[in-house]
Formats: structure tokens, C-alpha cells, sequence
């Protein structure tokens, strides 16, 4: 297995399937942890999990990192897609005009079909009542249909050949994936569980990464921001059912400590919840946009607020924070 850089930490460089080979492919990005990975599965017919960033760069890296194993784009077959962000899914022309076959889940499919007036309906409604002024909201609207626009053009809806179904497994280069329904970073997020005879790899995306949580961006500032922190929870309660003796994620390196990493992950989203909670302790009753400057020192990317808006509606579930409306806009204070 080709990792890349080498790293010292726990759960690292301690084993790997010996009956299929996969390597690591890296391409950098402009933000934080500054590199997303995508996986070359050397299967009867080659395959990749996740397909890197989008342009000239990216298209260079991919091609690099396939020649340091011997391959080409035009030698993968299929590409398979953990979740429709732009780090993930910035290659698929290359491949799609090489001939790979794209899967991705019929929800990808479906929410690349949205109708982009409804999209910036449920934008305005969800900004209004977070307490965005109009400038802001404006710019987050264009943010999210430019967001879709571009994710329509790397990944056409009706260019993918297979849209498959939680709960079916499916097969590609002669091996049988199992898609697991991970939803929080992004409501239709899939991680690939692959069993092999000397167990079980999972490819995790972004659901579950060694050193860090994933920001809750589910739907963005859509209809159902409130639900994004519940989704985390029930992303980690269907791993938690499950066993990995090798993970891949899509940011970081692989590791082979996955209950380790489950429990650390679980265990960021119980703080983001006490953290939240603490903020409208403090500054309630506040709207949640007052909740996240209270909270962060920059808000510069909308994962701050996402993070908040998914918490407050977990919170208010479980009945430690209620909220008022007060001219569209809802005030949260704790119970």
C-alpha cells in the first residue's frame, strides 16, 4: 500500500489487505488539511475511490499518481464517489472522457437535480431565520448555486452510469462493495465497505478521518441545516454496527485503529454540542449567526455556522436549548 508521506502515528503503516492492492493518490487544496486523497483499487479492472480536484493541477496530479503505479486514466475503469464536494469529484471528466463507468448514490443524483429556485428559496429561509443580514445572505444564495453548478458540471446527473441504493451492494472490477449511508458532512455521503478474506477495508470519505471531524455541511444552508449534527450521530452509529480493519479516508492517511478514530469522532461531536450549549448559555437569547461569532473567531466559511445551526437543532431535540422567533429571525436560549 503506497501512503504517501510517512507518518509515526498510532494505527499507521500496520498492515494492509494482501489479496488486492490499493494505493494512495494525493492532490492539495487551498484550505485546511491542504490535501484530499483518492484510492486506486487494483482490481480486475482498476478502479478509484473519489476522483480529486477539479482543473489543470488536478488533472496533473491525477495522472502522476496513477503513473507512479503504472496506470493511466485511461486503464481505470470505474470511479466511485463517496460524496458530491468538489475535492472529491474534480476529476470525473478526465475519467468519464477515458472511459470509467461513475457511481455515486441515487441521492448525489438526485441533489445535483435540484431545482435551483428552490434551492435558493430554502437558502433565504434557512439564512433569514440564522439572523443573516441581506448582504450576507446574498452571497451565501450565490455560494451555494454557483456550489451546484459547478458540481452539475464536473458530474452531470445524467452522466452517471450507476446511481446505486443504500442497502444493496454492487459490484465493480469483479469486487463487491456494500455503500453505507453516512450522512452528515453531506446528506448522501456513502462510505464502501469492501470484505476480503483477510477482513474488511473501509473507504470512509470524509465521515470518518483520523485526525480531525469533518464540519458538518450536510445540506449547507439548506432546508434540514438543523439536522445536520443528528445525521453525524447516526453516520457513526451505523459504523459503529460494523468492523474495518483497514480505513481510507479521503483526507489524512490510512489507519488501522478504527474504533479509535469512531470513538474520537463521536466524542467531537458530544464538544460541539457542549460548546454550542455553553455560547447560547452566554450570549441567549441570540440568533444563531450571534451563537457561532460567540463560539468562533472567524467566519470566513460557512462550517462554523453550519456546525452551530446542526448542533442547536440537536440540542433542541433533546431539550436543552428552545428558541422564539422574533421578526424571522430565531433567538435561542437554553432550558
Amino acid at each position: 500500500m503506497d501512503r504517501g508521506a510517512e507518518s509515526e502515528r498510532e494505527g499507521e503503516g500496520s498492515g494492509s489487505p494482501s489479496s488486492v492492492e490499493v494505493h494512495r493518490l494525493e492532490f492539495g487544496v487551498d484550505w485546511p488539511p491542504w490535501h484530499a486523497a483518492a484510492f486506486l483499487v487494483e482490481a480486475d479492472e482498476p478502479l478509484l475511490v473519489d476522483a480529486g480536484v477539479p482543473g489543470a493541477t488536478g488533472d496533473e496530479e491525477l495522472r502522476d499518481g496513477l503513473a507512479a503505479h503504472d496506470r493511466t486514466p485511461e486503464e481505470v475503469a470505474h470511479v466511485l464517489l463517496t460524496h458530491p464536494h468538489s475535492d472529491h469529484i474534480g476529476q470525473v471528466p478526465t475519467l468519464r472522457e477515458a472511459g470509467a463507468a461513475v457511481h455515486t448514490a441515487r441521492m448525489t443524483r438526485e441533489r445535483l437535480s435540484r431545482d435551483p429556485e428552490d434551492l435558493a428559496a430554502g437558502v433565504r429561509e434557512t439564512g433569514e431565520g440564522a439572523g443573516l443580514p441581506p448582504e450576507e445572505l446574498d452571497e451565501h444564495v450565490e455560494r451555494a448555486l454557483s456550489s451546484l453548478e459547478r458540481n452539475r458540471r464536473l458530474m452531470p446527473p445524467d452522466e452517471i452510469d450507476h446511481a446505486f441504493t443504500y442497502g444493496e451492494s454492487f459490484e465493480a472490477g469483479g469486487l463487491t462493495f456494500e455503500p453505507v449511508h453516512t450522512p452528515g458532512h453531506q446528506e448522501g455521503h456513502a462510505c464502501f465497505e469492501l470484505a476480503l478474506p483477510e477482513g474488511t477495508a473501509l473507504f470512509s470519505g470524509d465521515v470518518l478521518v483520523e485526525p480531525f471531524r469533518s464540519a458538518a455541511l450536510n445540506v449547507g444552508l439548506d432546508r434540514g441545516a438543523y439536522d445536520a449534527i443528528d445525521d453525524f450521530y447516526a453516520a457513526y452509529d451505523r459504523l459503529d454496527a460494523r468492523e474495518a480493519d483497514w480505513v481510507y479516508p479521503g483526507h489524512g492517511h490510512p489507519f488501522t485503529v478504527y474504533r479509535k478514530v469512531l470513538a474520537n469522532s463521536r466524542e467531537a461531536l458530544d464538544d460541539l454540542l457542549a460548546d454550542v450549549r455553553g455560547a447560547v448559555a452566554d450570549v441567549g437569547p441570540a440568533s444563531p449567526l450571534d451563537v457561532t461569532r460567540a463560539r468562533v473567531d472567524r467566519l470566513d466559511h460557512p462550517a462554523p455556522l453550519l456546525d452551530t445551526l446542526g448542533a442547536l437543532g440537536t440540542l433542541d431535540r433533546l431539550g436543552d436549548v428552545t428558541f422564539e422567533w422574533d421578526g424571522g429571525v430565531r433567538r435561542y436560549r437554553t432550558i
